[in-house]
């Protein structure tokens, strides 16, 4: 398993969203979309490395450079308001962190600073040490905070994804010949987004003792490339960020540590009937799993829609939940959304549950 897999996996339950092991935008892409960052409305790849690849932007206009790649055929921008986007600003206060398991931070140069904060004061010498006792961890380290954005419609992106999956196939397949495997296209409907970061996926192979890493101060606003945090041993297993280029130094939450949205997927199989997936049904490997490439022609035959949610799974609070039921809300994160061939689906036959977990069980039929 790669260090990519590992992070995602074991921060996936954690009910933020897709987490990447990555989170800054690709250096090649236009300066306005390396300065905010993934956006809602983003159709992309989510690459074996843990980065975000977007392609085209369904908010934008046709010739937004958002849609350098250019866009599909009957290719219909969205139009929304201020009103439907929910912004919830500093959502992770400075200093938190995000990890499946009990993690120690520890200042080693001076006291902590402000409310425990151990990244405040930072200065030059500045050293925090983080350890953990588990056979694996994965850790999310913010030392400014983060900042949340969700879609308050999500059937208007859900919908737009049934309607459009199979020109958005046919697009990135054939004019730009990604390969895409079906399934492994993403609809953006949220994001998760920090100035500064840094990731960790560790594991204890002798599962005794503690393992302990070290962050260091970097430098900031050099002639290059800037960090504010670092780890001090160089690994494939971790990672710091952002590395800013010249005139970049003040940019603020472009990197994107979480994704919340739809998979699409094209059915090829018999239609099944569909169902809602109760909140303990679905899993990670359900998030995760790659399709296979299969070219999907412009002249195709109309299909006709399904949904399946992967979305949030919500803490046990005590009370019963039927199987089957289904619950709207903005924290809902990856859905399966997908086009089917042959019989025509009722409108009636559509269900989006919202409430995923990392757990499979069976479902009554």
């Amino acid at each position: 398993m790669s260090d990519s897999d590992l992070y995602s996996r074991l921060l996936f339950p954690k009910m933020q969203g897709y987490p990447l092991f990555h989170p800054q935008p690709f250096d090649d892409l236009p300066e306005p979309a390396r300065r905010t960052g993934t956006e809602i409305g983003d159709v992309g790849l989510v690459t074996q490395e843990g980065s975000f690849d977007p392609i085209f932007n369904i908010l934008r206009a046709k010739d937004d450079p958002a849609n350098r790649f250019g866009v599909p055929p009957a290719f219909e921008p969205v139009s929304l308001g201020p009103e439907d986007i929910a912004t919830r600003t500093l959502f992770h206060l400075p200093g938190s962190d995000i990890s499946n398991t009990t993690v120690n931070k520890k200042r080693i140069d001076v006291e902590a600073g402000i409310e425990d904060n151990v990244f405040v004061p930072l200065g030059a010498g500045a050293v925090v040490e983080v350890s953990t006792s588990s056979k694996q961890t994965a850790l999310l380290l913010l030392p400014d905070g983060a900042s949340r954005w969700d879609l308050r419609q999500q059937r208007v992106f859900r919908d737009y994804a049934l309607k459009h999956a199979p020109n958005w196939y046919s697009f990135v397949n054939g004019d730009l010949g990604r390969m895409v495997g079906n399934g492994d296209l993403y609809l953006v409907t949220g994001v998760t987004k920090s100035t500064t970061w840094s990731v960790a996926a560790v594991e204890n192979h002798s599962g005794e003792g503690k393992v302990a890493l070290r962050l260091k101060a970097g430098q900031i606003g050099s002639a290059g490339a800037s960090r504010a945090w670092e780890w001090e041993s160089a690994s494939s297993s971790v990672d710091s960020g952002p590395r800013r280029n010249p005139g970049e130094e003040l940019w603020q939450d472009n990197q994107t540590v979480f994704l919340r949205g739809f998979k699409v997927a094209l059915r090829t199989m018999s239609l099944r009937r569909p169902k809602a997936l109760s909140i303990v049904d679905s899993s990670w490997s359900d998030v995760s799993s790659k399709g296979r490439f299969k070219f999907f022609a412009e002249s195709q035959p109309q299909f006709s829609r399904s949904a399946n949610s992967l979305s949030q799974r919500r803490p046990n609070t005590g009370s019963s939940t039927t199987s089957g039921s289904t619950q709207a809300s903005d924290d809902s994160y990856f859905s399966n959304v997908s086009a089917s061939k042959r019989r025509p689906v009722k409108r009636s036959e559509l269900h989006l549950a919202f409430s995923p977990s990392q757990y499979r069980q069976p479902v009554s039929p």
